[in-house]
């Protein structure tokens, strides 16, 4: 989420202050104060030079690796403020260790509202070569343009369905476990939304569609391919591929290829490690249309929006109300380089 100078300069001052004094917040008093300035119980901990676990020890006697939930709301009535961020970043550690669409992006941008009116650049090989020019002629220009590239934003989100009687008696690390595997699986979603933005445009309409090119023969796949695209990604279009995306059936393919399971030159099957054809690294991708090659420039071909983080129902977990509570996110792709990733289809 965005927020305005004025937020941002009373997160900075209250982080800053001198630690002994930063401690003296606690319970209720802390967890209204982070909520209203937009800041986490971990970035609290980070100003204390601490993490969740030390400062349970040392300020309640709490040990999270043995702890059970049940326990952890009956020992101190200032610890329950703390749950809700320990859900959410056991979530969150879900979320970026599994899926692979943090590779995949220039940066994660915070945004206000559920529509964004994206920047860009159009760009025109004639016009943007560099030139001689004359005294007093006019310069080629590259022009960054906003306008009729609003991309909307949705709401996603899975709920944790259990009641306090299913998990009083699991330990607060076990239930990490199961919040990390949640994540996960949150990830995986937008994985698959990525997917479908590189293959087909972002929301803001048919202008952010990929260009295509054919494998030579419909229905099968060679080296020759994978060459045909990388040149055209590299030469036709100036970007560097770092990535190709396929799905099972096509990764399976592609490593069937003589040129890529040979095993002087990689070792999948050794080390499971996937091969790297013409140096750019091959990306099993959730949901990935059928017999579709996304071959992209990382740096270039598209970004992330995020109107709101991760958010919890807290109110639920620190009256103990399990009961479907909800994890959701505001977030899409939006492409920013249109040229910066092609498609290969043998379809």
């Amino acid at each position: 989420m965005a927020y305005r100078d004025d937020t941002v300069k009373e997160r900075v001052a209250f982080l800053s202050q001198d630690p002994d004094k930063l401690r003296t917040a606690r319970g209720r008093a802390l967890y209204e104060t982070l909520e209203g300035l937009g800041l986490t119980h971990s970035q609290f901990f980070r100003a204390l030079d601490t993490n969740v676990q030390d400062y349970c020890a040392q300020e309640f006697g709490i040990d999270l690796n043995r702890i059970t939930v049940d326990r952890f709301f009956q020992s101190d009535p200032n610890a329950k403020w703390l749950f809700p961020d320990i859900v959410r970043d056991a979530v969150v550690s879900g979320l970026k260790r599994k899926p692979v669409y943090p590779q995949l992006i220039i940066r994660d941008e915070p945004i206000h509202g559920t529509a964004y009116d994206v920047p860009y650049v159009q760009e025109n090989s004639d016009e943007e070569e560099l030139r001689k020019v004359a005294e007093g002629a006019s310069i080629p220009e590259s022009e960054i343009t906003y306008g009729d590239r609003i991309v909307k934003l949705d709401k996603k989100g899975r709920g944790v369905i259990a009641s306090y009687e299913v998990i009083r008696r699991m330990s607060v690390d076990m239930l990490k476990v199961h919040l990390q595997r949640i994540g996960e699986r949150l990830g995986r979603n937008l994985d698959a939304r990525l997917a479908t933005v590189l293959v087909s445009g972002d929301s803001s309409g048919a202008g952010t569609a990929p260009v295509t090119v054919n494998t030579a023969t419909p229905g099968a796949w060679v080296y020759g391919d994978l060459v045909n695209g990388f040149m055209t990604l590299t030469l036709d279009h100036y970007f560097t591929p770092t990535h190709m995306l396929a799905n099972a059936a096509l990764c399976q393919t592609l490593l069937g290829l003589a040129e890529i399971k040979d095993s002087v030159m990689f070792d999948f099957a050794k080390t499971g490690n996937l091969p790297t054809p013409l140096g750019v690294r091959l990306v099993p991708m959730v949901d990935q249309p059928a017999n579709k090659l996304t071959i992209l420039d990382a740096n270039y071909a598209v970004e992330k929006l995020t109107e709101q983080d991760l958010l919890v129902e807290s109110d639920k977990l620190i009256n103990q109300q399990w009961d479907r509570t909800y994890l959701t996110v505001v977030t899409d792709f939006a492409i920013i380089y249109n040229k910066a990733r092609l498609v290969v289809k043998s379809d």
